[in-house]
């Protein structure tokens, strides 16, 4: 692959990454929610991993992460990277190149699913087990609701993106 479509790449990547900042700021302080957040952070994620495929999710994911806790003031600690890796991991390996409504219909929930475990599983190593069921439930209780906001918005983000995807897949095949 030539250097113009690597740059055109990581140019997509860095864009979709700040747009997942911004989304996860913007919920911890307009909701005030520090220690719970809501997942809508991953919309870009999932959009990047599908285009691009999952090496590009993952580290959109964990750049993103890296960034929103600085921005946030949060103390980093490197578990809780897990749960935004499994955002841009997953739908990059079910979706990438075969991207269907259909199929993102279960990969939502499934991501949804892994990134509340990883969480639970970092809550869990940080702040004793207490902490971590007493979250679960909410986290469990709240994938489906999320989950067809989630699907809802990356479905039709994707369908507007589309055209400039298909341009995107082709030149890069091309080479």
């Amino acid at each position: 692959m030539n250097g113009s479509k690597q740059l055109q790449k990581l140019v997509l990547a860095a864009s979709l990454a700040a747009v997942s900042v911004v989304i996860d700021v913007f919920f911890k302080y307009a909701l005030n929610i520090q220690n719970f957040g809501l997942p809508f952070y991953a919309i870009p994620i999932i959009l990047g991993s599908i285009i691009l495929g999952p090496f590009y999710g993952i580290g959109m994911a964990v750049v993103g992460d890296a960034i929103g806790v600085v921005i946030s003031g949060q103390i980093y600690l490197p578990l809780f990277v897990l749960a935004p890796i499994m955002w841009g991991l997953i739908p990059g390996l079910l979706l990438h190149k075969r991207y269907t409504p259909f199929k993102l219909s279960y990969v939502v929930p499934l991501s949804y699913l892994f990134a509340s475990l990883s969480n639970t599983l970092a809550l869990y190593i940080y702040f004793g087990n207490h902490a971590a069921f007493a979250l679960l439930i909410p986290r469990l209780a709240l994938i489906p609701f999320n989950s067809v906001i989630i699907f809802i918005l990356v479905r039709d983000a994707n369908q507007k993106l589309l055209p400039f995807s298909e341009r995107f897949n082709l030149q890069i095949q091309k080479t």
